[in-house]
């Protein structure tokens, strides 16, 4: 009695290597259909039906039993290489197939989180970490240089706050702004719909300033002269609300129009804004 050998390695995505003693083959697929060819060029399909014992097989191919009596085991050295050629680009193109679908596979961030320091968030457990900094202009302390126009979108949604979007076409994040109080605003950042804790800034009353700062300068106008030191004294009595101070880009102190601190490069901000958000009045200011 002859001794039978074979063995089968599976290489992943359905295909195995078949080694025999006569032969190596090659099969693909899985459970009711299946597709292999061996060395000697012969091509076996079969489809089935599982649990029924109903099955379809052809065979193409591989050398005639006639012609192996008329000329024994001689075999062309052409018809080998280009089988095995056959095996090994088949063998190249399942691997670089499953390695594409690995590399490509999709999975949802399961968390989004601020950073402490430096209003930034983190996409984590997803393929790759993106990390994003929000460029906002929290009362003029956002250096220009660090603004790329064509990566940051701004859309005015409300008088006192805006939404903010960042598209770097890897990653489309979306922070979305929302006012709770004067001054101060919560923001959000939501990535393929998974959204972040809010957290609390300081914003920009530019558009309030404006307009609050045309009506000030008219009743200012009218306002008899006082004596010298007589000016903080008026502008304290004045509503915190209609009364318009200044803040320096890297200072924490708000400071009057007279005052020897203000510049052109102050951001103007009524006092009770200031006030809520913070700021002191500088020595000079505060007597």
């Amino acid at each position: 009695m002859g001794l039978r050998f074979r063995k089968s390695i599976k290489l992943g995505g359905g295909a195995r290597l078949n080694i025999g003693k006569k032969s190596v083959g090659m099969s693909v697929g899985g459970k009711g259909a299946r597709y292999s060819v061996n060395s000697s060029g012969r091509r076996t399909k079969s489809v089935g039906i599982p649990g029924t014992g109903l099955s379809y097989v052809s065979t193409s191919g591989g050398r005639k039993s006639s012609s192996r009596r008329s000329h024994g085991r001689k075999t062309s050295g052409t018809s080998k290489g280009g089988c095995l050629m056959m095996i090994v680009a088949f063998c190249t193109i399942s691997v670089i197939v499953y390695g594409i679908a690995h590399l490509f596979g999709y999975r949802r961030p399961t968390k989004v989180e601020w950073t402490n320091d430096n209003y930034s968030i983190a996409l984590n457990d997803y393929n790759r970490d993106y990390s994003h900094i929000i460029y906002l202009r929290i009362t003029g302390e956002t250096d220009a240089e660090d603004v790329d126009p064509k990566d940051i979108k701004i859309k005015i949604s409300n008088p006192d706050v805006c939404q903010l979007e960042y598209d770097d076409s890897g990653a489309y994040v979306t922070y979305d702004v929302k006012p709770i109080k004067d001054g101060f605003a919560d923001v959000t950042a939501t990535y393929d719909g998974v959204t972040s804790d809010p957290i609390t800034i300081t914003v920009d009353m530019g558009e309030k300033v404006t307009t609050t700062t045309t009506t000030t300068t008219t009743t200012t106008t009218a306002e008899p002269e006082t004596t010298t030191g007589a000016i903080p004294v008026a502008t304290t009595a004045q509503d915190p609300a209609e009364t318009i101070v200044y803040i320096t880009a890297s200072g924490d102190k708000y400071h009057n129009k007279s005052c020897r601190y203000y510049d052109d490069t102050c951001t103007p901000m009524t006092l009770q804004d200031a006030q809520n958000a913070g700021y002191k009045p500088c020595k000079v200011c505060g007597g």
